[in-house]
């Protein structure tokens, strides 16, 4: 099992370097298991392939230990230990996230958000439209992280979930505003 994660590791620990010079779509398996010293066989024991990869160093770097040490991400400290995980490695996550497609780590993220999303808007009243509400949440996020770590300069993980936060009520209330006047034009 050690040797699993070591191996595991050995493997994340090449693409992170790769990443440094070059895009995903420019990495190819070989070039990870040149880098690492590993051969193709070896690689693929331990992951499908290199979207694969990436899921797995976001799990084990941000999603796994998020939980491990506050039980949730949606919590103020747990989203922000979740987003200092992710500012601290900015330059791997800002490749990571623009990549996309069914397998891509935007993907997974979206898998991730989604339960707790449905989990915070649970109710009789949302209840046909959890499921669009979560992807919505989770495609805003995704896109809002995206942008804070290519803006420049980047501000702190803490400024970020304020403005997060300041957003989010902004949007609440405005879209709320939007949808009664429509409601109540309709009623007229």
């Amino acid at each position: 099992m050690a040797n699993n994660i070591l191996t595991k590791t050995a493997i994340a620990n090449s693409m992170k370097k790769l990443l440094e010079t070059k895009s995903i779509n420019k990495i190819s398996v070989s070039d990870i298991c040149r880098d690492c010293s590993i051969n193709r066989k070896t690689f693929y024991y331990h992951f499908g392939d290199k979207y694969e990869l990436l899921i797995w160093i976001f799990k084990e770097e941000v999603v796994d230990i998020t939980y491990e040490k506050f039980g949730s991400i949606h919590t103020y400290d747990g989203a922000l230990f979740f987003l200092t995980r992710i500012f601290n490695n900015q330059n791997f996550y800002k490749k990571a996230f623009q990549e996309m497609g069914p397998h891509s780590l935007r993907d997974y993220f979206g898998k991730v958000i989604s339960p707790i999303v449905e989990e915070l808007f649970v109710s009789d009243e949302y209840e046909g439209e959890l499921e669009i509400v979560a992807d919505s949440f989770s495609d805003f996020l995704v896109s809002s992280i995206l942008r804070w770590l290519t803006n420049y300069p980047v501000i702190s993980p803490e400024e970020y979930l304020e403005q997060l936060i300041c957003v989010g009520s902004v949007l609440s209330i405005k879209l709320s505003e939007l949808f009664f006047d429509a409601l109540a034009k309709d009623k007229e």
